[in-house]
């Protein structure tokens, strides 16, 4: 494989869930793509299921130096990043005043410190080519102030995924760097089907104008759809695959 004639997509947290698949979609679309995620072990895994198009990286996004390190590895590897999916993530549940600070602290260095550190590893270097796509992983929850399982410290990081969403957007555009975000709602993964008891999905479904939960390939293909040519004139815009459930 010559990467110089590939697009080559970073992808965090993608060793399972949303990530993987998200890593998979992008393999599919013939990118080089580089699993990226915290449990070492499962990156290697994803990325042995996709074949020659995936490569392999621990990276905690929490920690700078580690983020820096990584991102600087793939690119003397390969040159250059041409995506960013900042997928990395962690949910929290149960009521916000019994919350613990060490709690909070881990949901926001992942989520928003995460986001935080990857773009300043990886934003400069495409603003110096003129050429980038970042996509953050945002949520319902933003909107909703938590959501189905009382997450309220959750929504407030993804909210602050969608602020970041616009204001890089309005920066990073004259640069020649897009940057978008997708906002799920509650989606079909291991993280979730710990959470989702059978009582409490059968009280979600209702709500779901499509009579189902999503899927995590509803949201890669909206990942890859914004980090693709057809996007071109998109960013700043947080686009949300919940099927239709913000709606109603």
């Amino acid at each position: 494989m010559n990467p110089k004639t590939k697009r080559i997509a970073v992808i965090t947290g993608a060793g399972r869930g949303i990530g993987a698949c998200i890593a998979k979609h992008f393999v599919e679309q013939g990118c080089l793509v580089y699993v990226t995620d915290f449990h070492g072990e499962d990156a290697e895994l994803r990325a042995a299921t996709l074949g020659e198009g995936a490569r392999a990286k621990r990276m905690d996004v929490r920690h700078p130096k580690d983020v820096a390190h990584v991102m600087q590895t793939i690119r003397n590897e390969v040159g250059h990043i041409d995506i960013l999916v900042n997928n990395a993530g962690v949910m929290t549940t149960g009521p916000a005043l019994q919350t613990s600070y060490d709690t909070w602290t881990n949901l926001a260095a992942t989520n928003l410190t995460g986001i935080f550190n990857c773009v300043q590893a990886c934003a400069p270097a495409m603003c110096e080519r003129s050429a980038g796509v970042i996509i953050n992983l945002a949520s319902i929850s933003a909107y909703k102030g938590g959501g189905t399982f009382g997450n309220v410290w959750y929504g407030v990081t993804k909210a602050g995924v969608v602020a970041v969403t616009k204001g890089l957007a309005r920066e990073l555009g004259p640069h020649g760097v897009r940057v978008n975000a997708v906002a799920p709602s509650v989606v079909e993964t291991e993280m979730v089907r710990a959470q989702l008891s059978p009582e409490t999905r059968s009280q979600i479904l209702p709500r779901f104008p499509m009579g189902r939960i999503a899927n995590p390939d509803d949201v890669a293909r909206a990942v890859v759809f914004l980090a693709s040519g057809d996007a071109s004139f998109i960013t700043g815009e947080t686009l949300a695959v919940d099927g239709g459930l913000l709606k109603v």
